[in-house]
C-alpha cells in the first residue's frame, strides 16, 4: 500500500481538525505520529494510543484568535436573524512560526467542519459539511485568501421565531372564533329579535 499509494499514507502523519459548533464554540484537535516541536501549554494532551494527540475547546473565534498558537485564520461572522454567514480568511503573517513547526513535523491535512452549507471554498476537497486542505498548500497560501464561506442556521433564533409565529396564529384563530361566537349571541339575543319572538308568541295565543 505504501508503494502504490504513498500520498495518502504521508498525508495521514498530521491531522489538524477544527469543529465549529452550533453555539459558536470551537473544538480543535491535532493528531501527530510524533511529539511536536513546540510548546503545548495551550493544549490538553490525550493519554494513550500510538499517536500524539492534542485538543482544546474555546468559546468563540475571538478567544481562538487571541491564542499565541493557532492557525492564522480570521473569522468574519454576519448575523441575518435566523442564520449566520461565516467567512474564514487566511492571515499569512500571523502565527507563521507555529504553523511551520507543525508542518515540519510531517505532511498532513487541515479539516474544518462547520454546521452549515459551505458555498465558497478554496479547499482541496469539500464533502458534506467538511472542507479539507493539505498543510503544505496552506503554508504557501496568499494573505487574505478566503478559506470558505458558509451559511449556518441559528437554531435558537429559528425556534423562537417559529414559536412566536405559531403562538400568533393561535391567538388570531382564537380571536376570530370569539368574534364569531359574539356575533351569534348578538343575533340570537338582541332586543330586536326578542321583540319579534314576543310578537310571535302573542300571535300564537290568539
Amino acid at each position: 500500500m505504501i508503494m502504490l499509494w504513498p500520498g495518502p499514507v504521508q498525508a495521514a502523519e498530521v491531522l489538524w481538525q477544527i469543529d465549529l459548533r452550533d453555539d459558536g464554540s470551537i473544538y480543535e484537535s491535532l493528531t501527530m505520529d510524533q511529539s511536536p516541536g513546540f510548546d503545548t501549554r495551550e493544549w490538553k494532551q490525550l493519554e494513550g494510543g500510538e499517536k500524539f494527540k492534542l485538543e482544546r475547546k474555546l468559546d468563540n473565534w475571538q478567544a481562538y484568535q487571541a491564542l499565541s498558537q493557532s492557525l492564522p485564520i480570521k473569522a468574519e461572522i454576519k448575523n441575518y436573524i435566523v442564520f449566520k454567514k461565516t467567512s474564514l480568511f487566511w492571515e499569512k503573517d500571523k502565527s507563521a512560526g507555529f504553523l511551520q513547526a507543525v508542518t515540519d513535523s510531517g505532511q498532513g491535512q487541515l479539516r474544518i467542519r462547520i454546521p452549515g452549507a459551505i458555498g465558497e471554498s478554496s479547499a482541496d476537497e469539500v464533502k458534506d459539511m467538511t472542507a479539507t486542505w493539505e498543510l503544505k498548500s496552506l503554508a504557501a497560501m496568499e494573505d487574505g485568501q478566503k478559506l470558505l464561506a458558509a451559511s449556518v442556521l441559528d437554531g435558537l433564533m429559528l425556534g423562537v421565531i417559529l414559536f412566536g409565529t405559531g403562538f400568533l396564529i393561535i391567538i388570531i384563530w382564537f380571536m376570530r372564533r370569539m368574534k364569531r361566537v359574539n356575533n351569534l349571541i348578538q343575533e340570537r339575543y338582541s332586543l330586536e329579535n326578542i321583540g319579534q319572538e314576543e310578537d310571535l308568541d302573542e300571535n300564537d295565543d290568539w
